[in-house]
């Protein structure tokens, strides 16, 4: 495991054996240890600190506040094997989400492994886009489709933010949805699921709303991915073809077929900024009485399409 010169000593106490002729560091020094070690192998130094508290809560069982009142009480032998186990496989780059088998989406934890993609924070935009529509629309009981689920995070946080919501949510994988019926049950929501090939889509029909986090990125982009993602995430989750296009169209292109006929409907789909102005070519071929644009997220990113008939 790489480390530096200046931190090795510290880092040593993590593997000393646990007998009387050695001590266990500190909580504290534990966290610096393994700070050190992480920006050592490439993880970005504001990150490293905030990656090294995570895996010293989990590996004491610690809440955020268990873990700054015990920051001098030695490090339990323990918790040192466990997070030892831990830190190996995070020096490999495996993301940390996949470590500790969760991630936080929209205030709520969902379960992830390597089966799916981890969750992303600017995936919540599609959450926020579909809770306006509903309540600028005074829509009661949309009718919500979910396309590419994953582990299921879209769908279930909408069925808990829009609690009246009829929703349905398809995936490519038996593995995905299998993954996402369990994240379902754990938050206790209600969800079709069905297994579905964007490219070669169901008969499913009279949504409301339609969303979707596809493949985007460019077939000679995924080398040039973190390592986290390159390496460890689905990859099926991730390849969009060689212009990125080749889930986007098709989906795009069946929305005439699953919006409703009448009322106000809307589709809201994540894309990665250099196919933007493709996606939004596409849209306007295949709906042209929708009103087309893209919401850019917090980064200032094109980052949805967004497509509204009222």
């Amino acid at each position: 495991m790489p480390s530096s010169t200046r931190n090795r000593p510290e880092k040593s106490r993590l593997h000393q054996p646990t007998d009387a002729s050695f001590s266990l560091p500190t909580i504290a020094e534990a966290i610096r240890s393994t700070t050190s070690t992480f920006i050592s192998v490439g993880i970005p130094s504001d990150e490293a600190p905030v990656e090294a508290r995570m895996l010293l809560r989990r590996a004491c069982d610690f809440s955020q506040e268990q873990l700054l009142a015990n920051h001098a009480d030695e490090l339990p032998a323990a918790a040192s094997k466990f997070l030892e186990n831990m830190l190996k496989r995070r020096a490999s780059r495996e993301p940390l989400a996949y470590i500790l088998g969760e991630k936080e989406f929209y205030g709520r934890m969902f379960k992830v492994d390597r089966r799916v993609l981890i969750p992303r924070p600017e995936t919540e935009l599609l959450i926020d886009l579909c809770i306006r529509f509903t309540e600028q629309h005074h829509l009661k009981q949309p009718n919500i489709c979910d396309i590419g689920t994953g582990s299921g995070s879209i769908a279930i946080t909408l069925a808990h933010e829009i609690p009246n919501a009829t929703i349905t949510a398809t995936d490519i994988t038996d593995d995905a949805l299998s993954i996402a019926d369990e994240n379902a049950t754990i938050h206790g929501v209600n969800i079709r699921f069905a297994i579905e090939d964007a490219t070669h889509p169901l008969p499913l029909t009279d949504f409301d709303i339609v969303v979707s986090n596809p493949p985007y990125i460019m077939t000679d982009m995924l080398s040039t991915l973190q390592p986290e993602v390159r390496d460890w995430e689905p990859r099926q989750a991730l390849n969009g073809g060689h212009d990125g296009m080749d889930i986007l169209e098709p989906l795009i292109r069946a929305l005439p077929f699953r919006l409703r006929g009448k009322g106000p409907v809307a589709a809201f789909i994540e894309i990665d900024p250099p196919v933007a102005e493709m996606c939004l070519e596409t849209a306007r071929d295949t709906v042209p009485d929708a009103e087309i644009q893209i919401h850019l997220d917090h980064a200032g990113l094109e980052r949805v399409l967004v497509v509204l008939r009222a």
